[in-house]
């Protein structure tokens, strides 16, 4: 009888609410075709330095679904490695001498270039299936990860307006000798969403503006939505937040990480910040203490330049930057499905004989489906939100909640509340005579 084949996983990137979902259909699947089941902790960080016991695990007779209800991140841990051509020759030495036979491996677009760079060494079949909150993969019709995140964000989003809305307050003032009414206390929210490359994750925001129908509300929040699909123009930000606040009395604003700045065409924080930090990839780091934050940015703006002619007192800013949180604290169950899905579809593709394929989606009505693709297609590529679904920064398009609310769980996935609105008393004459004045 000949020995079993063994295949390897490993997960790389950002880790996404069901990234181990993807893992559990992939070990389910090799379980079930008699394939023992390698785990490399750190992705290709412990492949590289597979000495280290526990750097390489047995997963041939574990409980797939272990992986599944794990909870948040990535239970084989994660890795941000940028190989070079020798860190890349050892591991295919390693993977030759573990008896390794096929790679897959769960990512984004970094991770399928590391894998494509991977097979340039290794005799191996390799499969990379996708993931990303980004949501920002070419090829596909979303990404496993994007609907648990857009979920939490909306959600966080609504709760949040809630909260820092009750601030709110009207009063009187005098203008020119007359008495005028106007907003003492005009709250401001500006909420920060991950996405460096495309703003997915902040137009899906726009999810907390639909009604239990899944149609777009006016006014409701967020009123503007800064992503990188828009060019910022700082003068069209403060005129559109100055008539939202005069209107309203208030305004929630979100921005995704990076924004490219209309003049420049650089980003912001190339622009206003003195020192832009990088990672090793060459992406400008956002979520680190000294690097540049958008929301505070944007909350600096406010406080500086900000003018509305009906606040007489203040607006009342805050920053808000949940940048891990939004992908560890929910899980949609049809983004845990799909990403089981995937898990499973990149160990058949390794038995059709398939390999430097990357596992895609693919959406047909109501119904959501596996393909496959080159992984050229995927590695350090990106995809930004087509311009018919962006409303300019008014936010997402009618078609594009339509498109993608199905992934965080429908309409009725996101909270509804009371509109708090209540009938006004009678006041008497003679108060109404003699307003307070500050």
């Amino acid at each position: 009888m000949s020995a079993p084949k063994r295949v390897i996983l490993g997960e790389s990137g950002g880790p996404t609410p069901v990234i181990d979902w993807e893992v559990a259909g992939a070990v389910d699947q090799a379980q079930k075709n008699g394939w023992e089941v390698y785990g490399m902790i750190n992705g290709l960080e412990g492949l590289l330095n597979a000495n280290i016991e526990g750097n390489i695990v047995d997963l041939t007779n574990i409980d797939p679904m272990s992986f599944a209800f794990n909870g948040p991140g990535a239970c084989l841990r994660t890795t941000r490695i940028k190989p070079k051509e020798r860190q890349y020759k050892k591991m295919a030495d390693n993977l030759r001498e573990l008896g390794i036979e096929a790679v897959i491996y769960f990512g984004g677009n970094d991770s399928a270039d590391q894998l494509k760079g991977l097979a340039e060494f290794a005799d191996v079949q390799v499969i990379h299936g996708i993931k990303t909150v980004d949501n920002d993969l070419p090829a596909t019709h979303h990404c496993p990860g994007y609907g648990s995140a857009a979920l939490y964000n909306a959600t966080a989003l609504k709760n949040v307006h809630n909260d820092y809305s009750s601030y709110r307050v009207k009063a009187n003032y005098t203008l020119e000798g007359a008495v005028k009414q106007g907003w003492d206390i005009a709250p401001v929210a500006i909420y920060q969403v991950m996405g460096r490359k495309a703003g997915w994750l902040a137009q899906g925001t726009g999810f907390a503006k639909v009604d239990p129908k899944g149609e777009i509300v006016a006014d409701r929040p967020p009123h503007i939505i800064l992503s990188k699909e828009i060019l910022f123009d700082k003068d069209a930000f403060l005129n559109k937040l100055s008539d939202t606040v005069t209107r309203l009395g208030e305004a929630v604003v979100v921005v995704q990480e990076d924004l490219t700045e209309k003049e420049t065409g650089k980003s912001i924080a190339e622009v206003y910040s003195e020192e832009v930090e990088r990672d090793q990839h060459g992406n400008i780091q956002h979520g680190r203490s000294t690097s540049f934050s958008p929301a505070l940015f944007l909350a600096q703006l406010c406080t500086n330049e900000l003018n509305v002619d009906a606040v007489h007192g203040k607006v009342k800013e805050v920053a808000l930057v949940p940048q891990h949180i939004q992908r560890s604290c929910m899980m949609s169950s049809i983004d845990a499905s799909e990403a089981y899905m995937v898990g499973a579809s990149s160990f058949d593709a390794l038995v059709s004989g398939e390999t430097k394929k990357s596992v895609i989606l693919k959406r047909d009505g109501c119904s959501t489906s596996t393909g496959l693709t080159a992984v050229d297609n995927i590695a350090a590529k990106e995809r930004t939100v087509p311009a018919e679904y962006i409303n300019d920064i008014s936010g997402p398009t009618q078609d594009f909640i339509d498109e993608f609310i199905y992934l965080v769980g429908g309409p009725a996935a996101i909270p509804h509340f009371s509109a708090r609105s209540f009938p006004a008393a009678s006041v008497p004459q003679s108060i109404k005579d003699n307003p307070y004045i500050a």
